[in-house]
């Protein structure tokens, strides 16, 4: 008889960065399962899965749950980076280790994290190389309002001014917000030579539709000539987007495909 621990699994599987949620949900059971059917391990791992619907209130609570009623002393999950700094506390407090797996924006570093996500030099930077001498210097940044967007947004800034470039706009919107008309009409008017989009789920996917509508009035903002470029973007989300991601440009540590 093998012995079982708890493996507590939170992701928000609903809400504005549900498909994400989803897609590491299915990704983190798979792996237990193929962990579960191997001989070779003295155990088995039974998934605790949570839902925390995309509310940022809701990780603490399901975290300590996990944590102190379920028996769980590893946690896999959470998707954005304040959702992981909402539960890192109580990790760090019960002793517990989070496993997280998606890109975040470094500036941190905590013994109970295993960071198995691409930190600035292994996302921005590279996408930076490739996109700077082909498209030019000049930048509109676009994120949503959390630490994500401001800290990649100021390591693009720093990266610009270094070749220099120029940053001619830099705005956010609340997380989930499609209200993008504003961000649409600032970059018809300042004209930059590319887009970096740090907005998440919903917000994201309006922009790219909004901005394919403009590129259909004036060329000028085709992908050819004035590309999207995101290092957040999952293949799970190209659904979502559309015709209107076609051209645009993400870098990421691994795609399942390349068509």
């Amino acid at each position: 008889m093998r012995a079982s621990y708890a493996i507590g699994l939170l992701y928000s599987t609903t809400g504005p960065y549900g498909a994400i949620g989803r897609d590491a949900l299915d990704g983190a059971l798979m792996a237990l399962e193929e962990v579960n059917a191997d001989d070779g391990f003295s155990f088995t791992l039974a998934p605790v899965a949570a839902n925390p619907e995309g509310v940022i209130d809701r990780y603490h609570a399901l975290c300590e749950t996990a944590i102190r009623e379920d028996g769980c002393r590893q946690i896999v999950g959470t998707i954005t980076s304040l959702s992981r700094k909402e539960v890192l506390p109580t990790i760090e407090k019960h002793d517990a280790l989070l496993w997280y797996i998606c890109p975040y924006e470094g500036f941190e570093s905590s013994e109970a994290v295993i960071y198995t996500g691409a930190a600035p030099n292994q996302h921005i930077v590279p996408l930076f190389q490739h996109v700077l001498p082909r498209w030019g210097t000049r930048a509109a940044l676009l994120g949503s309002n959390y630490i994500w967007g401001w800290e990649v947004n100021r390591v693009a800034r720093e990266l610009i001014g270094a070749c220099g470039g120029e940053v001619l706009a830099e705005r956010y919107l609340p997380i989930g917000s499609e209200d993008v008309g504003r961000l649409v009409q600032e970059v018809r008017e300042k004209r930059p030579d590319f887009i970096l989009n740090n907005l998440i789920g919903p917000s994201s996917y309006a922009f790219f539709r909004a901005y394919q509508a403009l590129a259909e009035s004036d060329p000028a903002f085709g992908p050819d000539r004035c590309p999207i470029v995101s290092c957040n973007l999952t293949e799970c989300e190209l659904g979502l987007i559309g015709p209107a991601g076609i051209g645009h440009l993400s870098s990421a540590i691994y795609f399942a495909g390349v068509d």
